[in-house]
């Protein structure tokens, strides 16, 4: 009985070193990549089995080789202004990373623009790559790309901001988001790219995540909009359903809903639906399943006031099994007595098995970055993921490498 007790006890010490939380060191790879920098995400650019950070400005689309992170210029002034999200694969099967971007960002036209293209690398390395036309629609925003139809390929998943012709502040009115899902053809340079709406009704859908959702091997779309938090799923017949899974913020003025969104899993298995609330907003939000198992999920603020949260990402940091969320606060606070006051990036923590889901807040960056968007990825391969953030009013971007706690 004696050992027993004494290994556990060891057991327990030892989980409870390996959950210490980490320190993250700042390096800043471009103090003004432009005069916004609206997307960054990580792809293997070069070919070099290294991950490489990769950012969307106003009129750039640029890349920093890992591990010196020189600076190279993928576009420039190649399409509309301005350039607003980019997502990484393999388009022609050539072997080598491509690029879906959208461009003619203009929040405020509901009319047209809103412009999607791939950007296809050429022989000479040097060049700029080839930008190729794929699609159109006003306020064109996000794009992920998803395996929906199972049929050994993925499928382009856009999603504008507004619904056509809709005004504010009132942005809940009028026409609904067309939700669109493209299918690469076989010649993607020469043949048009079909598209099917996976949805319609819903409004301000400010951000998605494409993610296998109910275990069922083909990925699901979540997605935060005016109305709050659902799940589409493509049937086999090819007929999409809408699932309601969080109200969103419905009491704030004048925005409301989600803002937001990302799916995030716990060592036990439970999973959480993580949020800024409403659209542009100033609430951490996290939903959990419905105590009854069929339902809206339970809703939960975790930290308020954000100024103008805008970037949601989840990553096991510290590995321990549970995925932190980490948020990127794009302005500085308007309330004086906040701590952190912002703009930066913060990690929220799950305690182990609390009930309900609680979270202990790390600060990673308080005021260096206006954060517009992060993500997390293992940059220098050593199992830790390191985090990404770029800035909108600071022009920048910084990685925050994750090494071990002092």
């Amino acid at each position: 009985m004696r050992f027993s007790f004494c290994l556990a006890m060891l057991l327990s010490c030892a989980v409870s070193v390996a959950a210490e939380f980490p320190t993250f060191k700042t390096q800043e790879i471009d103090p003004h990549a432009g005069n916004v920098c609206y997307a960054v995400t990580s792809a293997d650019v070069n070919g070099d089995g290294k991950l490489d950070v990769v950012v969307v400005t106003e009129d750039a689309v640029l890349w920093f080789a890992n591990p010196k992170w020189e600076k190279h210029t993928i576009i420039k002034n190649a399409t509309e202004r301005d350039n607003v999200c980019i997502q990484a694969h393999d388009i022609d099967g050539d072997g080598q990373v491509d690029f879906a971007l959208g461009a003619a960002w203009q929040p405020s036209n509901t009319k047209s623009g809103g412009t999607l293209q791939w950007l296809k690398r050429q022989e000479d390395t040097n060049a700029p790559w080839k930008v190729m036309p794929i699609g159109a629609e006003p306020t064109l925003h996000r794009i992920r790309w998803a395996n929906v139809r199972g049929d050994g390929k993925k499928q382009l998943v856009v999603a504008p901001l507004q619904g056509r012709e809709t005004k504010g502040p009132n942005w809940g009115e009028g026409n609904g988001v067309r939700v669109l899902v493209y299918s690469v053809p076989e010649n993607p340079e020469k043949s048009p790219w079909t598209s099917e709406v996976a949805a319609d009704s819903l409004h301000t859908i400010h951000n998605l995540q494409a993610v296998d959702f109910d275990n069922d091997g083909l990925d699901e779309i979540v997605l935060a909009a005016w109305e709050g938090v659902f799940v589409l799923d493509r049937g086999s017949d090819g007929h999409w359903t809408k699932t309601q899974l969080g109200t969103g913020n419905q009491d704030a003025k004048p925005n409301k809903g989600s803002s937001e969104v990302k799916v995030g899993r716990l060592a036990d298995g439970r999973r959480y639906i993580a949020t800024i609330e409403p659209w542009h907003g100033f609430q951490v939000v996290v939903y959990t399943p419905p105590k009854t198992g069929q339902g809206l999920w339970d809703r939960r603020v975790i930290d308020e006031p954000v100024q103008w949260g805008h970037a949601v990402w989840c990553s096991d940091l510290d590995g321990d099994g549970d995925e932190e969320l980490i948020i990127g606060q794009r302005d500085k606070s308007n309330d004086p007595k906040r701590t952190p006051q912002g703009p930066g990036v913060f990690v929220y923590d799950p305690k182990p098995r609390s009930t309900p889901l609680a979270f202990t807040r790390h600060v990673i960056e308080d005021g260096g970055v206006g954060c517009e968007d992060a993500i997390s990825a293992d940059l220098d391969a050593d199992g830790r993921p390191d985090i990404v953030a770029c800035g909108r009013s600071t022009h920048n971007v910084r990685i925050y490498w994750n090494r071990k706690a002092n």
